[in-house]
C-alpha cells in the first residue's frame, strides 16, 4: 500500500496546478500589500437573439439560351467559365432554311407589289371611265375591290417577310442579360432544334440566398426585415466581410415533405468572389434577450475550465469557475457561476490568488 503513496501526493499537486496555477493558489500573505485591480459590476444588458438558418447561394438571373430555328452550329464564341455582357454574340447557326423562307418571302412581297400597281392603275382608269358614264357602278365597284384585295396581298407579303427576318436574327444567339457562361450543350457541326438548349447563362453580379425555415418560426419573418448573410468559405479569404441585406421574398406554400418555406435575400457580387453553389448562412436578429454580461478580458482560462476572479467581502477576491455563452462586441455572456451586481475583476498590475487581498482602483 505505501508503495501508491508518492504517485498519490504527485497526483494532487498536479490536479492543484492545473485547475490554479499562480493566478489561482488558496491564501496570501496576510502582512503583504494588496493588489491593486480594476473592476466592473456584472450588469444585466439586453441583446438581439440572432437566428441562423442554413442557406445555398443561387444566381438571381439564369436561363438556358435555347435557339428558335433549326441549323447547325456553325461557330461558338464562348467557352465555359466565360463572361458575357447583355446582346453579346455567342453562337452562330448555318440558317440555310431561314435564308430560303427569307427569299421567298422577299418574292413573295415583289409579287404583291406587281399586283397591286396593276390594280391601281385599273382603279384610276375606271374611275375616269366612270366619271365619263364609259363604265357602270358595279364594273367600278369590282376594280375597287379587286385594288383593296391586293393592298391587303401586299400587306400580308410584307408581314411574312418581317417574321422570316425576325427569325434570321436568331441565327446569330446573343446573351438576354451579362453574366458568365456556367454550361454549354452543343459543339460545332451539331443541329440546333428549336427549343433545345444551346448554353446556360448565369448573372453572377447579383445573387438570391434561399433558405428553409421551419413552419414553427415564418410568423416571426416578414418582408423587408434586415438580415446578415455569412459565406462560411469567404470568410476564410476576407473574415470581415459579411453582406447584409433584407428578407425580399417569402413563399407563401410550404414544402409539403419538409413543412418549411423559402425564404430569400439578394446580395450584390461586383467582384464574383462568391459564386452560386457555395454553402451560406442568414442571420436573423429575431428578438431582444437578457443576457449577464461582462468583458471579455475578464475571462481566463485553465484547460477546459473559464473562470473569473470576484471581489468579496473584506477586500478579497474569489475564485469562480463559470460557464460563458455568446461573444457580443468586447463582452461575453455569463450563464453560471456569477450574479448580477458582483465585481469583477478586469485588471490587475500582478498575478492574484484565490482570497488574496486587494485594494479597488478608483
Amino acid at each position: 500500500m505505501r508503495r501508491y503513496l508518492p504517485f498519490v501526493v504527485i497526483a494532487g499537486l498536479l490536479f492543484q496546478w492545473s485547475c490554479g496555477g499562480e493566478h489561482e493558489q488558496k491564501g496570501g500573505d496576510e502582512n503583504g500589500e494588496p493588489v491593486v485591480v480594476r473592476v466592473v459590476q456584472a450588469a444585466i444588458e439586453f441583446a438581439e437573439e440572432p437566428v441562423e438558418y442554413s442557406a445555398s447561394v443561387e444566381p438571381a438571373d439564369e436561363a438556358n439560351i435555347a435557339g428558335k430555328v433549326m441549323g447547325k452550329v456553325e461557330r461558338i464564341f464562348v467557352r465555359e467559365g466565360d463572361s458575357v455582357e447583355r446582346g453579346q454574340l455567342l453562337v452562330k447557326l448555318q440558317g440555310e432554311d431561314v435564308r430560303a423562307r427569307l427569299a421567298q418571302a422577299s418574292a413573295g412581297v415583289a409579287e404583291a407589289m406587281a399586283h397591286f400597281q396593276n390594280a391601281r392603275r385599273n382603279l384610276d382608269r375606271f374611275e375616269s371611265l366612270f366619271e365619263d358614264n364609259a363604265a357602270t357602278q358595279k364594273e367600278l365597284d369590282d376594280v375597287r375591290a379587286a385594288y383593296e384585295a391586293a393592298s391587303a396581298r401586299v400587306q400580308a407579303a410584307q408581314e411574312m417577310k418581317r417574321e422570316v427576318e425576325e427569325l434570321m436574327q436568331y441565327v446569330q444567339v446573343v446573351a438576354p442579360f451579362s453574366g458568365v457562361v456556367t454550361k454549354t450543350y452543343v459543339d460545332i457541326g451539331d443541329l440546333a432544334t428549336p427549343g433545345q438548349p444551346i448554353l446556360k447563362l448565369e448573372n453572377v453580379r447579383q445573387l438570391e440566398v434561399v433558405a428553409s425555415v421551419p413552419e414553427s418560426q415564418i410568423e416571426h419573418l416578414s418582408v423587408g426585415m434586415p438580415v446578415k448573410i455569412l459565406i462560411p468559405a469567404r470568410r476564410i479569404d476576407a473574415p470581415e466581410q459579411d453582406f447584409y441585406g433584407s428578407v425580399d421574398q417569402i413563399i407563401p406554400s410550404a414544402d409539403p415533405g419538409s413543412h418549411q418555406f423559402e425564404i430569400k435575400a439578394f446580395i450584390q457580387n461586383p467582384g464574383g468572389a462568391v459564386r452560386s453553389g457555395m454553402f451560406a448562412r442568414i442571420v436573423v436578429s429575431r428578438s431582444q434577450k437578457e443576457r449577464l454580461m461582462v468583458p471579455v478580458g475578464a475571462v481566463f482560462k485553465r484547460g477546459q475550465l473559464e473562470g473569473i476572479f470576484v471581489v468579496g467581502p473584506e477586500a478579497r477576491v474569489q475564485l469562480r469557475w463559470v460557464r460563458t455563452g455568446r461573444r457580443i462586441g468586447g463582452s461575453i455572456e455569463i450563464l453560471s457561476g456569477l450574479d448580477p451586481g458582483e465585481s469583477v475583476v478586469v485588471g490587475t498590475a500582478s498575478p492574484l490568488k484565490d482570497a488574496q487581498r486587494v485594494e479597488v482602483a478608483d
